[in-house]
């Protein structure tokens, strides 16, 4: 075979390589008080450096009235550096969006949920969010971004593999086995809920 024939072939195998995207699932059962409420599905598309993490929950319950939520976090990584977050919500007490936007040297932030907005822009470049937890375990001290608030977490490890960062006054727990995440407890002014993997 040619030299020129070879480096044909090696570019060719090496673009393949990099347009095949790898995707990763993991499905999840919401619960509050051990009744189930709700259903998670949390997805990673790896293609290059390019990574997109997308989770969607519909929760759907009795307190006082129906109560219920869709909502679905979609974030774009390169190079393992955030370039934008959107969020999504729609749900009986109305809709609402999120966008984190780098923008040449800071994160533009436009964040609304219910009862919560925040225009104030990130300065760090950020490499971490809540979405990022259900494929990677982070590491103590590292710093996160919450999509849907935009605010920045320090994560702490206050145990071996469970890992605790406060939100907008709440703060909510990973518990993992080895590298996946099992588990989250996640605080909430009227009552906790846990996010369980089933598969």
């Amino acid at each position: 075979m040619g030299p020129i024939l070879g480096l044909f072939l090696a570019l060719a195998w090496g673009i393949n390589f990099d347009a095949q995207s790898q995707i990763k699932t993991g499905k999840y059962e919401i619960r509050v008080a051990g009744f189930k409420i709700g259903d998670m599905e949390a997805k990673l598309t790896q293609s290059g450096l390019q990574q997109s993490l997308l989770i969607q929950s519909d929760v759907s319950f009795w307190f006082f009235g129906k109560i219920y939520l869709n909502h679905e976090i979609n974030c774009q990584y390169r190079d393992d550096q955030l370039i934008l977050s959107q969020v999504t919500s729609e749900s009986n007490k109305g809709d609402f969006f999120s966008k984190i936007e780098w923008n040449e040297n800071h994160y533009k932030v436009d964040a609304k949920t219910y009862e919560y907005e925040n225009n104030k822009s990130i300065a760090q470049i950020i490499e971490g969010s809540t979405a990022k937890f259900y494929f990677e375990k982070p590491n103590d001290g590292d710093f996160i971004v919450s999509e849907t608030f935009g605010l920045l977490s320090k994560v702490e490890e206050i145990e071996n593999d469970v890992f605790e960062i406060e939100i907008n006054g709440n703060r909510n727990r990973f518990y993992y086995t080895g590298q996946e995440l099992t588990k989250v407890v996640v605080q909430n002014p009227i009552k906790n809920y846990v996010i369980q993997k089933v598969n």
